[in-house]
Formats: C-alpha cells, structure tokens, sequence
C-alpha cells in the first residue's frame, strides 16, 4: 500500500492521510482485515513519532480487532509493538512481560521472524538496562536466527546493536569495527536508512571521544544521506548532535541556536520524546554557564514533558541534572535528596549506568564537602561498579576524582599517581578531554610544589589539547590560570 510507504520513508503526515482514506474504504466494502491492517500501521506510526498513549489505544483496538477476525498472527504483531511502547517509555519491566509473551506466542504460531524481532527487542532492553552481558547473549542470539531464515537487515540490525553496546561500554574501536562492519552489510542489502543509522553513531562515538572535527564531519555527511530518504527524524537527530558537539565544545550561543531550531523540527514531525531530550539539553547549556534559575525552569519543564509521555529515564536524567545544578550551588543537602530520587528511578527502571553515574555525583558532593572518607569510599565502590558494567570512561573519570580528593589533602605524590594513571586510561580510551583534564591537573600539582617549569610545560601542553578539541572555555581556564601568581593558588588549595 502506499500509505505503507510513506510510513517506511517516515513521511508520516502523508502515510497517515492515505491510510485513514484506506481504512474508510476498507470499511466500506466490508474487508475487516483491510481496515484492522489500517489501524495497525497508524498506531505504529503514532508509536514511532513519541505519542505513546494514541499508539497504545489503536493498537490495543487493532489487537482486539484482529483476535475478533481470528488473525493470530497480525494480533501477535500488536502485542510486540505494545511491548515496543513500554520499551521506549523506559518501562522494562512492563516491555520485556508483553515481548517475553509474543515472543512465546510466535513460537507457538511458528513464525520465526517474530520470534527473532522479540529477541532483539529484549536484548535492547537489556541493553538500554545496562546489562550488557545479558544484552550481547540475546542479541548474538537473535542475529543467529535471523541469519537462518535469511532475514539480512534483521542480521544487519542486531549487528548494529552489538556495536552501540560496546560503544556504551567505552569501547570504542570496537564499536567502530562492528558499526562499520553493519553499515558495509546495509549498503550491500540497498537499505540506505540502516548505512545512515550506522555512519551517525559513527558519529557519536567520535564525539564520545572528544574528536569533534571528526565527528562534526561524520554527521554532516550522515544528516543529507537521512534527508535523501526523506527521514526526517534521522536528518533532526543529526542536527541534535552536531548542537551537542558545540555546546561540548563550550560554543553555547551557537549550541543553544541548533537545539532550539531542531526542537521545533522535532515538534513539527510530532517526535514529542526528542523534543524533550532537546528542552532538556538547553536547560543543561544553561547550566553549563551557571545561570541556574533559568537552568532549572527548563528542566523541570523538560522533566514534567518525560512524565507526560511516560519516560521514565527522560525524568531520572532531569533529576539527575536538577540534583548537579544544588550541588553547583553548595546546596548539597538539596542535592543529596535529588540524586538519591534520580538513583532509585534509575535502580527501579534497571539503569545500572543511570544510578552508578548519581552514586558518583553522591561521592563528588562528600569531596566538595572535604568528607574524604566518604568520598574515597563512595568513588572506589562505584569505579568497581562502573567495571563490572563495562564502561570503563565512567571508571577512568571515579579515577580521575580519587586523583583530586589526593590533591585536595595535600597528598601530591599518590595524587600525581593515581591521575597518571587515569590519563592512560583516557588516552586508551580515546577520550580527549579526559587526558587534558588530568595534564591540566598535574600541571596544578607541580605549581603547588613551585616546579614551574614543569607545571608551564604540563598545563601548556593541556591549553594546547584543550584547543584542539575546541574546547573554549577549559582553554580559557587555563590562560586565566598562565597569569594568576602561584601564591593565589596555593592558598585557593588551601581553601579547598
């Protein structure tokens, strides 16, 4: 059908006006399926475009529909896209009950595609969880399948996950092989949106990286390749991200004019959860240049949006950077009680990563508040947490921090040791702004033990990495520092 098509080419306006003139006249001449068929797609389509409580309701009426006709099949489809809803509202365990359920009921039907797109969408949730180990087993499992009934773009897909779990885990040059590796087997199948999907997070993992020339180049080339096919969605993700690198970079004017622009594009194509994540991230730009009133009231509107579509980690992450603006501010109780919130949100939902990443915040506000001891326990424990998960960035930055609570005592040798150490981590890693940090960092221990010659050389060797990923304002930071007599500084310690 062509309203089908539409809907594969993500042109959703036009997908939803032929179809409704489909359904009208499948009811006309008296076809069930025809119109239940119908109202399946456009529930998809509400489903993919963020409107989660349309897209249950038609599909819940499709389902039913379907059941009444006797078409186990299609009434199966509905109840894998309903877990899909769950899914992408951040609700696991309600998603992995009714996709652990079609999952079941396609094997009864005998339908192995099915059974294949059921894995694949639990091993997502595993994935999006945190549980990577779990993630990697169902999704390897899915691809297996999918290779036997010789379903390539599913293959293709499970591939392409297996590569944004090893990104996730800060393993980024094999995340780059598999993505490059997916993207290859996409381009040979002709599936243009797949190859585009692949070449973005490409993208991101140049970002993730602190290369963001590479990544600015990477998704400039990725956002016409989306617009060629017309997915909107695909083209505004992109423009997301490129928002993302500026405001990474500390270019806040220029991040704050792209996110509000892709917001309204987001708004327009109907995609309500990505235009949440953009509010959300002009609240943090806001943040980022401590106007904290202004930071919070977008926030906390970005936070009730989440709630109104019914995503659960959109809401946890609002917590979560609501909890860092008190912290910012010295209101550490206040930033105590909203990271604890966000942490149980994220431990409910099964964020492992969402909770490790407030713990850490936990454990930086007890450092700020000089409680050594509680912060060394705080980060150690979360650094082995951050390990068993796989994300080793998160561990090297625990790292980094034991590093600083070091410095903070007046402890400059075991403190140069352990940030050593985490700046080979980072520059195995790949992460850039990582090794400037702790470079900018050693420079401050040999200021403070009056080598300057050693600390000109280190913090003008950090200036110079900081420059280069075009960080502005940590280059700036470091200028202003070039001429602060040493004195200051030590005293600035002191008061730390």
């Amino acid at each position: 059908m062509l309203g089908v098509i539409h809907q594969m080419q993500r042109r959703y306006s036009e997908a939803t006006e032929m179809l409704l003139k489909a359904k009208t006249q499948f009811e006309e001449i008296g076809s069930q399926l025809g119109a239940a068929q119908c109202l399946r797609s456009l529930g998809d389509i509400t489903r993919v475009q963020g409107r989660y409580s349309e897209a249950t309701e038609i599909l819940s009426k499709a389902k039913t529909q379907f059941e009444e006709i006797g078409s186990q099949l299609e009434a199966v489809q509905c109840l894998r896209s309903l877990g899909d809803i769950h899914r992408m509202q951040g609700r696991y365990s309600e998603a992995t009950e009714l996709l652990s359920k079609a999952k079941a009921q396609f094997e009864e039907i005998g339908s192995q595609p099915g059974v294949a797109q059921c894995l694949q969408k639990l091993g997502d949730i595993y994935q999006m969880k945190g549980r990577y180990s779990e993630a990697t087993e169902m999704l390897s499992k899915a691809k297996t399948q999918f290779e036997e009934i010789g379903d390539h773009l599913g293959a293709a897909q499970c591939l392409r996950s297996l590569g944004d779990i090893h990104r996730m885990q800060g393993r980024y040059s094999e995340a780059a092989e598999i993505l490059s590796k997916a993207r290859n087997q996409f381009e040979g199948i002709g599936d243009q949106l797949g190859a585009a999907q692949c070449l973005q997070r490409l993208g991101v993992i140049h970002q993730m990286q602190g290369k963001y020339s590479e990544a600015n180049e990477m998704l400039s080339k990725a956002k016409p390749q989306f617009e060629e096919i017309d997915d909107q969605v695909g083209a505004a993700q992109c423009l997301q991200k490129l928002g993302d690198i500026c405001q990474m970079q500390g270019r806040y004017s220029e991040a704050t004019e792209i996110l509000s622009k892709v917001k309204t594009q987001f708004e327009e194509i109907g995609s309500q959860l990505e235009a949440a994540q953009c509010l959300r991230s002009l609240g943090d730009i806001h943040r980022m240049q401590g106007r904290y009133s202004e930071a919070t009231e977008l926030l906390s509107k970005a936070k009730t949006q989440f709630e109104e579509i019914g995503s659960q980690p959109g809401v946890a992450q609002c917590l979560q950077k609501l909890g860092d603006i008190h912290q910012m501010q010295h209101r550490y109780s206040e930033a105590t009680e909203m990271l604890s919130k966000a942490k149980a949100q994220f431990e409910e939902i099964g964020d492992q990563l969402g909770a490790a990443q407030c713990l850490r915040s936990l454990g930086d506000i007890h450092r700020m508040q000089s409680r050594y001891g509680e912060a060394n326990e705080i980060l150690s424990k979360v650094k082995t947490q951050f390990e068993e998960i796989g994300s080793q960035l998160e561990a090297a930055q625990c790292l980094r921090s034991l590093g600083d609570i070091h410095w903070m005592q007046g402890r400059y040798s075991e403190a140069a040791e352990i940030l050593s150490k985490a700046k080979t981590q980072f520059e195995e890693i790949g992460f850039q702004p990582g090794v400037a940090q702790c470079l900018q960092k050693l420079g401050d221990i040999h200021q403070m033990q009056r080598r300057y010659s050693e600390a000109t050389e280190m913090l003008s060797k950090a200036k110079a990495q900081f420059e280069e990923i075009g960080d502005q304002l940590g280059a700036a930071q470091l200028f202003a520092k070039s001429w602060r007599p040493p004195e200051k500084n030590i005293e600035k310690a002191k008061m730390l």
